[in-house]
């Protein structure tokens, strides 16, 4: 009898060892798995941002404009996009890469614009939102270089947005011919996914050399 109880004390021991070093090993599975997800979608990422810089360096010249706005009608909005886009008619950007260093400059109406830029992404939900971040140097911020014009000495479009934010970033998309450049209000999760609250947007060609 003594025996078989200490025989059943050893199998209890070495039962509760096997218990722990099973959570441990399942802990350390986890971990790893987690490590490579995250390097995964890192990895995604950086793909992301690469591949939409290598495309972006060039010269590009505004093309048009769409605006959206919730609170107005379609007329309207079309009416405020084409006495917005009177004014950036000259606008030229122009992304190039010096010393390993990523820069951009623009020019409309005689204001210049210099500085630095870089990609970044900006999760809502599971996917990645590609923004572009401009670091100015001289001339105006970008955003009112881009989205600031007014014919009559007002400003139009952003500044009556609903949600609108000045301090965020701009989204970006970008093909070999044609790039896209919005302000937009708050990213907001509806019963369709994400959703922008107004907004401008504006495209530009690419200019050949």
């Amino acid at each position: 009898m003594k025996n078989w109880i200490i025989f059943s004390l050893c199998v209890l021991v070495l039962a509760g060892c096997t218990s722990v070093e099973y959570q441990k090993m399942q802990a350390e599975r986890d971990q790893l798995l987690k490590d490579y997800e995250n390097l995964r979608e890192e990895n995604s990422e950086l793909k992301l941002k690469n591949g939409i810089t290598d495309t972006l360096l060039g010269k590009w010249k505004f093309l048009s404009l769409e605006m959206a706005e919730s609170d107005v009608t379609q007329e309207v909005a079309e009416a405020k996009a084409a006495l917005y886009a009177l004014e950036l008619k000259n606008l030229t950007l122009e992304f190039f890469e010096e010393k390993g260093i990523y820069h951009y400059r623009g020019s409309r109406s005689g204001t210049e614009v210099f500085g630095q830029f870089t990609i970044i992404t900006i999760r809502y939900g599971d996917e990645p939102f590609p923004f572009i971040r401009f670091i100015r140097r001289t001339g105006p911020e970008m955003e009112k270089l881009l989205f600031a014009a007014s014919a009559d000495g007002r400003a139009l479009g952003l500044s009556s947005a609903p949600g609108f934010d000045t301090a965020r970033d701009i989204s970006i998309s970008v093909t070999p011919d044609r790039l896209y450049l919005t302000m937009h209000g708050k990213m907001q999760s509806g019963p369709d996914g994400w959703v922008q609250s107004g907004g401008v947007r504006c495209y530009f060609e690419r200019i050949e050399e």
